[in-house]
């Protein structure tokens, strides 16, 4: 479903199979307050609506209802053209899989099941002016050395698990995860729930593998004619972060087949000064230009407290410490 939102794709099929060659590209002019912590900026940022990326996707058909499926794809900067994550071939997925009557099962770098059950019941998706840096951290969006399974729809309800591990010799728990997930969907009504447990990691240098790190939330949205209400909180524990909830909500509403407004508030709340109870709200307006050209508005502002950071573009770095921030994006999404 997530990888559905975010290509629009162009086949290449043959006999029994397809090849699929995708992009999107993101690109928008950004004003910022306090960029540096005290100076204003405007520049040319990437990535306002959805990530920048292309890639491969394809399938085989192997008889009796069983495929053979696969995704290479890559991010990469639109302001300055470097690749997402440096020295990285395919930095955004890359895994290898069958899906049949059982369901999906994948191996891999590829989406967790906690982005697949936040990112659906975040009112602005994916979008850089969002609540994903506070649900997600960057390192838990996607699971490298990554087994997925996925089931078909079973009455309205769907199961998702992985498992993931660093793979060092006689360590089997460092950088191990553990996720289950679940979505109910019912007409207008859908649900989705999942837990997380991650480990620390083995290195030359330290050894946290004994401490995890585990989070739990809970998703809804609710469809009323053009609107859209959706709401979720998340609850953060362990020792690799500090603890932390994070409760959202808000809404989409598309006035013309052509035109949605987007609106969120997302609010941390947290004992560790550091983190602090940081409120971010957005705002965003999408425009179809056609079904692959979009333009976009978005707007923020992040209302710190204590010696918090919360910035108004995701995962964004600024040493606010406690300062509120303000800012606006206009860009254009294609998709190809």
């Amino acid at each position: 479903m997530v990888f559905a939102v975010l290509m629009g794709p162009l086949k290449i099929a043959m006999a029994q199979s397809s090849v699929t060659l995708y992009g999107i590209l993101d690109v928008g002019v950004q004003y910022t307050t306090r960029a540096d912590g005290t100076h204003s900026a405007v520049n040319l940022q990437n990535y306002g609506n959805v990530p920048t990326i292309f890639g491969l996707t394809g399938t085989e058909d192997l008889g009796g209802g069983l495929s053979a499926i696969f995704q290479l794809s890559q991010s990469f900067s639109m302001s300055n053209g470097q690749a997402g994550i440096p020295g990285s071939a395919f930095g955004w997925q890359s895994y290898v899989g069958l899906k049949g009557n059982f369901g999906t099962v994948t191996a891999g770098r590829q989406f967790s099941v906690l982005f697949d059950q936040t990112v659906m019941f975040d009112p602005t998706y994916f979008a850089a002016y969002g609540g994903q840096s506070q649900l997600n951290p960057l390192s838990d969006i996607i699971e490298n050395n990554s087994i997925k399974y996925r089931s078909n729809s079973l009455g309205g309800f769907v199961l998702e698990g992985l498992v993931s591990t660093d793979g060092v010799a006689g360590n089997f728990r460092s950088g191990r995860t553990f996720e289950l997930g679940a979505q109910y969907s019912n007409g207008p009504f859908s649900l989705g729930a999942v837990l997380r447990q991650k480990n620390g990691s083995e290195t030359e240098t330290a050894n946290t593998s004994a401490q995890d790190e585990k989070i739990g939330v809970i998703g809804a949205a609710y469809k009323i004619g053009p609107a859209t209400l959706l709401a979720g909180v998340e609850r953060l524990t362990g020792d690799l972060s500090p603890a932390k909830t994070v409760i959202w909500g808000g809404g989409r509403y598309g006035v013309t087949p052509a035109l949605e407004l987007r609106a969120a508030v997302y609010q941390t709340l947290s004992n560790d000064p550091q983190v602090g109870d940081p409120t971010l709200y957005v705002a965003g307006v999408i425009y179809s230009l056609s079904v692959r050209t979009q333009l976009y508005l978005n707007a923020g502002y992040s209302r710190n407290s204590s010696h918090s950071s919360q910035t108004v573009y995701e995962y964004g770095v600024a040493p606010l410490d406690g300062k509120d921030q303000f800012g606006a994006m206009l860009g254009i999404t294609h998709r190809f």
